[in-house]
């Protein structure tokens, strides 16, 4: 720890300098900045209470029905790192909690005031956050830590195996893991030397409210699309992925088509624009709110907000993920399609979701491509194919409720463990 906490603090200055562009983009960093050095609220403990990490908007979705499931028996406090995840906890989770804010810089003195501050009886981190100052409070604080949803990238994976000796000194500051899938469970177990739980991935238990027929023209129309046009949707999307689809929808456009583009980072906005102004196509940015053209509509849709992806997803006929073709790679979650029933494509390049992957295309619910010239024809034969697209979009949703029920168990889980710890 002395090594560590020596370093942190210039690492931290570091990323701070580097991320500073993107931060002054997306807006709201500054607020509450007293959390990220520890002075977190102060409130007089009523009942257990459990503190949850969610770095971003991934981990916050994923625990949303786990939050449902403990709020019953635990006060949680539950902070992120990003400020679109708070966002999202400020509109979905806020009822479920204490309070909720920032995730203090993982530096000795803010830490331990943010313990002092918190209190919690247990806390729970998220798949594969683990803070180092963090995990030696809680077992300072003799409080358990629980890894929830636990995976190993293959990045992580394999930067671990390079040191395994601190791997697993850093994994051995955790009291209980409940992995996400057995990939990852084989993974944390070269370095975690006790039992490790698994009862799925709580990705899947994400509740989507269906919409009507009407919500769906209606939602159509406030994008900018003219009613009962079919949509061609880039979920998530990374640079040069855009143009990719760009071409896609030129091929369709004439066919009854438009383009639904949904950046991973919304702050990217300005060079999507200049592809999609380049393409010579029409466009409504959703930021700007409701369009307020004619009923022709446009082209495309830039969906340069956060937090309505699973909606938008709704709407879609036809899916394309995004960070998943070269020189991207890593991939975006497909579980939002998934639980849409959308006819889905990717790239060959969905490393940190690789588990899923395989089982999705046992099902027949996706399609993999492996260039940009085979997605291009891949994404305009299926968007022709009706059969072939309602085909893939019903494997897919079977396929994602047969996964449903991880977030129940975990919970149970952790009420249990924490009953057994005291």
């Amino acid at each position: 720890m002395i090594l560590y906490r020596l370093f942190i603090l210039p690492v931290l200055a570091l990323l701070l300098l580097k991320n500073l562009p993107k931060m002054w983009r997306r807006g709201g960093y500054w607020q509450d900045i007293g959390h990220r050095f520890g002075f977190l609220p102060c409130v007089i403990k009523k009942k257990p209470r459990l503190w949850i990490q969610a770095v971003s908007v991934g981990e916050v979705n994923a625990i949303k029905p786990l939050v449902e499931q403990l709020h019953h028996d635990f006060e949680i406090v539950l902070t992120t790192t990003t400020t679109t995840a708070r966002k999202i906890i400020r509109e979905q989770l806020e009822p479920y909690l204490l309070w909720h804010g920032y995730f203090p810089w993982d530096f000795w003195l803010f830490s331990v005031l943010a313990w002092r501050h918190v209190q919690p009886d247990a806390i729970i981190l998220v798949e594969s956050e683990l803070w180092p100052e963090h995990l030696y409070q809680a077992r300072q604080h003799k409080v358990p830590a629980i890894l929830v949803n636990a995976r190993l990238s293959d990045r992580s994976f394999q930067r671990y195996q390079k040191v395994p000796w601190i791997a697993k000194k850093l994994f051995h500051q955790v009291f209980s893991i409940v992995a996400s899938s057995e990939e990852g469970r084989q993974r944390i177990a070269m370095f975690f030397g006790k039992n490790i739980a698994m009862f799925g991935n709580l990705k899947f238990d994400r509740a989507v409210s269906p919409m009507e027929p009407a919500e769906k023209e209606a939602l159509k129309q406030e994008l900018g699309f003219p009613r009962n046009t079919r949509i061609l949707l880039g979920c998530s999307t990374w640079p040069g992925e855009e143009s990719m689809l760009l071409e896609v929808f030129q091929q369709l456009k004439d066919q009854n088509y438009r383009l639904l583009l949904v950046p991973r980072h919304a702050e990217r906005r300005e060079d999507v624009l200049r592809e999609i102004i380049q393409a010579n196509c029409s466009y409504h940015q959703r930021s700007f709110g409701v369009f307020k053209g004619d009923a022709q509509g446009i082209d495309v849709c830039l969906a340069d907000t956060t937090g309505e992806l699973i909606r938008l997803t709704q709407i879609a006929d036809l899916a394309f993920v995004g960070k998943s073709l070269e020189p991207n790679a890593g991939g975006q979650s497909p579980l939002d399609a998934a639980h849409s029933g959308v006819a889905l494509v990717y790239g060959n390049h969905m490393e940190n979701f690789r588990e899923l992957c395989r089982q999705i295309e046992a099902a027949h619910g996706a399609i993999r491509v492996s260039s940009h010239a085979e997605a291009i024809r891949v994404l305009v034969e299926l968007a022709q194919d009706d059969e072939a697209r309602k085909s893939l979009a019903n494997n897919l949703k079977i396929w994602a409720n047969q996964n449903r029920g991880a977030s129940e168990k975990t919970a149970q889980y952790i009420i249990n463990l924490i009953k057994t710890h005291k």
